[in-house]
């Protein structure tokens, strides 16, 4: 901590501070009840959550550090030239404090502030005939202050330490996104919502809260990293129906459909993260028939067929050159996602 080149002065910085205001309002333009604009503006604070801090609090030099050893013939820890203590031996610390050559920390940066996000949205919907409407819909959200997680050890001013995990509140994102769509209230038997969106996400460290790994290309530039997040997902497609049909039958399908995501080259480059995209792109068709029959006022007995992924698409989750153990993106499950499936199911109300 003497050191003043070192990142951290040892603390959590306390979030009291923060001021989170939001306002919006909603205009009938022409006085009519036929088109409504609605705007609004926030700014928003995110949380850390425990995974974020245990090791800052805990492997944080004083309380506990870690020792690298490499298992090789010439079983070594940190290159240097004593072998690992066997247990139930412990690694020597000097009688006068200080961690001993080649441990590794994790702290939290001196200058470190909860994500921050601004965003703004604006919103037309139009009544083009009775119960059915069209609305155009456009969202701003650009964040500040996301957390990063940096080793400071790349950086070659801590040549006595191992990691130097950072906890920094240095990153940033933009996402834009644009969304058309048109919907009709329920009437005539039947009511349906369609939507399309048009968005670009970019950042540069889609980490979502992954501790673990320092995702930069290089520690001493990091707006190399600015590009397309790992969440970008350029098209979206949405439709659902609600119908009752003749003879006392329902129908509910559903379409959901996205564009692919990004990913970074094997091989990564000062310009190229995720400039490939993943062959995940999404389609699904799903429906569901039902019957109710009623039984005076207080029964109703429901036999119901539904059908997921009709078509059987692949529809990969999160394809990657190498099974992942574990990640923090969303998506926990590797390969292909769910197959065509049918569901036969009888519901009993009272």
């Amino acid at each position: 901590m003497s050191n003043p080149r070192f990142p951290s002065d040892g603390t959590l910085h306390s979030p009291k501070k923060e001021f989170q205001p939001r306002v919006g309002f909603a205009w009938d333009i022409s006085n009519k009840g036929k088109s409504v604009l609605r705007a609004s503006y926030g700014i928003f604070y995110g949380r850390q959550n425990m995974l974020s801090q245990v090791g800052s609090i805990t492997d944080n030099g004083a309380q506990q550090f870690g020792i690298v050893c490499a298992s090789s013939f010439a079983f070594t820890c940190f290159g240097a030239s004593t072998q690992p203590p066997t247990w139930p031996n412990i690694v020597p610390v000097a009688a006068g404090g200080g961690i001993p050559f080649g441990a590794s920390v994790r702290v939290f940066s001196k200058n470190y502030a909860n994500p921050r996000i601004y965003t703004a949205n604006f919103g037309f919907e139009h009544e083009v005939a009775t119960d059915f409407s069209v609305y155009f819909d456009f969202t701003h959200s650009k964040g500040v202050h996301l957390t990063r997680f940096l080793n400071f050890a790349r950086t070659g001013l801590f040549p006595t330490l191992g990691d130097v995990f950072v906890t920094s509140a240095v990153g940033k994102s933009l996402y834009n996104g644009f969304t058309a769509g048109a919907r009709k209230r329920m009437s005539r038997h039947y009511q349906f919502e369609v939507n399309y969106v048009l968005s670009k996400d970019k950042d540069d460290d889609s980490n979502e809260r992954d501790p673990f790994t320092d995702r930069s290309f290089d520690i001493n530039n990091l707006s190399l990293d600015y590009a397309l997040s790992d969440r970008d997902i350029r098209h979206k497609f949405n439709f659902y129906m609600y119908s009752e049909l003749p003879w006392g039958f329902q129908f509910v399908p559903r379409v959901q459909a996205r564009s692919a995501q990004p990913i970074t080259p094997a091989v990564r480059t000062a310009t190229n993260r995720n400039t490939l995209r993943k062959d995940n792109k999404y389609f699904s068709f799903d429906w569901r028939l039902a019957r109710p029959f009623k039984f005076g006022e207080r029964y109703e007995l429901i036999p119901t067929i539904e059908m997921f992924n009709t078509f059987n698409n692949a529809n990969n989750i999160n394809p990657l050159s190498t099974p992942g153990l574990f990640n923090f993106d969303g998506f926990l499950r590797q390969g292909v996602g769910d197959p065509r499936q049918v569901q036969l199911a009888v519901k009993f109300t009272f």
